[in-house]
């Protein structure tokens, strides 16, 4: 276990933790529990996930009959400052995580190191790979994938039935598609938000583009490569253009697309899902049986997306990693996993499950299910990634400029040199 980088607190909490009968990894042997297991989800609780948990805590009582779960909801904008206070004050056992956060949170040493119990684990080789792959920092496993949220291309099949078009494939079919509904309904194609960086990523990646690369100790931004260049410049055809909204400059995929959506002034966006249940509280239903997904389209195909979603990890200073990891493998398993998918429109991390009819079958499931059995990438994998997407907002920044028709070697060298020094900016 890697120590927390924290005061002296935390230091003496892992210091008891050695000291009380451990195991090799660090804790106490399996079967033993705390009269209390605290679980943390991030999101807001509704009646349907605390039925859902009530009836996986019944579960895990079988095994552990004398051991209550309590689960704490964190609201996602105070996730950082919660796990920040959690690493000198004493966290949860187990903690719900974003799967880009796992990299961060490890080297900052609050996550437990669960390889040994991972390898293990009878679902092992049942998991996508790169699912997997995501939970494990410098060889060392920290967390378990849980489900996935990617993206993918919404659209209106009654138009496209009506033009006697298939969903887009790649970028010339996305103009050719979004001019052809300009053409017939007046509304605008596609939309292209520029506050989007997770589904900007697709449009870089499957130009053969990266934001930024690290080479040795150093990482350095790549917003002007000719492929990443080339992508951005296509991103910001679209609004240039006007096949996109200009009210999407700025703005991100609820606010630029939603409305648009649902009420027939826009054919094409990219979101994930579980934007579902946010468009039928817009909607009047009358267009609500129109709706489908494909996968995003690429330059030459399908593009790479984001693989978001979340991961399970033990906390680094529960006393009880094997009763946590054993509640991790039991909300995780194939039954509850999909369970848990079905309710929140997310995926479970299965393939086999991807792959059926469960999913295939529905419009809006469908192009996302396949989408999410494709090529899956992750945003740069540093600690200071946080601040480069959420405090310099430094692609959205380029891509607004790039929209509003500014050169695009000047705007992507600047944006380089703010990725150069962000990005190896030293870690506290």
């Amino acid at each position: 276990m890697r120590p927390l980088k924290v005061g002296a607190t935390a230091t003496a909490a892992l210091l008891l933790l050695s000291a009380c009968g451990s195991d090799d990894n660090g804790g106490e042997q399996s079967g033993e529990a705390p009269d209390t297991l605290e679980v943390w989800r991030m999101g807001d609780s509704t009646d349907e996930y605390l039925e859902y948990h009530d009836d996986i805590a019944a579960e895990f009582q079988e095994q552990y009959p004398d051991t209550e779960i309590d689960v704490v909801w964190i609201p996602w904008d105070d996730f950082e400052n919660r796990f920040t206070t959690a690493m000198v004050d004493g966290g949860p056992d187990l903690v719900e995580i974003g799967n880009d956060q796992v990299a961060r949170w490890a080297e900052a040493g609050a996550l437990y190191d669960i390889t040994d119990m991972a390898e293990e684990w009878e679902l092992r080789d049942a998991v996508l790979e790169d699912a997997f792959a995501n939970g494990t920092v410098d060889g060392v496993q920290y967390s378990l994938p849980w489900f996935s949220g990617v993206r993918a291309l919404w659209y209106r099949s009654d138009w496209l039935d009506e033009l006697d078009a298939d969903p887009p494939e790649n970028w010339d079919e996305l103009v050719d598609v979004a001019e052809a509904i300009d053409d017939e309904y007046g509304a605008n194609g596609f939309a292209a938000p520029t506050d989007f960086v997770n589904g900007i990523a697709s449009f870089i990646w499957s130009a053969g583009g990266e934001i930024a690369v690290q080479e040795g100790e150093e990482w350095s931004g790549r917003l002007s490569s000719p492929e990443t260049t080339e992508a951005l410049e296509f991103y910001a055809s679209l609004t240039v253009d006007g096949i996109s909204p200009s009210a999407c400059a700025g703005a991100n995929e609820v606010d630029c697309a939603h409305a648009d959506f649902v009420n027939g002034d826009l054919g094409m966006f990219i979101d994930g899902p579980w934007a579902r249940a946010q468009l039928a509280e817009l909607s009047d239903g009358s267009t609500d049986d129109s709706w489908a997904t494909a996968p995003i389209p690429g330059r030459d195909g399908i593009a790479p997306a984001f693989a978001g979603g979340s991961d399970l990890a033990v906390w680094a200073t529960t006393e009880y990693p094997h009763a946590a990891f054993d509640y991790l493998t039991l909300l995780n398993n194939e039954d509850n996993s999909l369970a848990y998918a079905q309710l929140a429109d997310f995926f479970p991390p299965y393939e086999e499950l991807l792959d059926s009819a469960e999913f295939q079958d529905d419009p809006i499931q469908g192009g996302a299910a396949t989408q999410a059995m494709g090529e899956l990438r992750a945003l740069p994998e540093t600690p200071n990634w946080g601040h480069v997407q959420w405090e310099l907002a430094t692609l959205q920044n380029a891509a607004l400029r790039l929209a509003e028709g500014e050169d695009s070697d000047t705007v992507l060298a600047e944006a380089d040199e703010e990725l150069d020094e962000a990005l190896n900016r030293p870690v506290d």
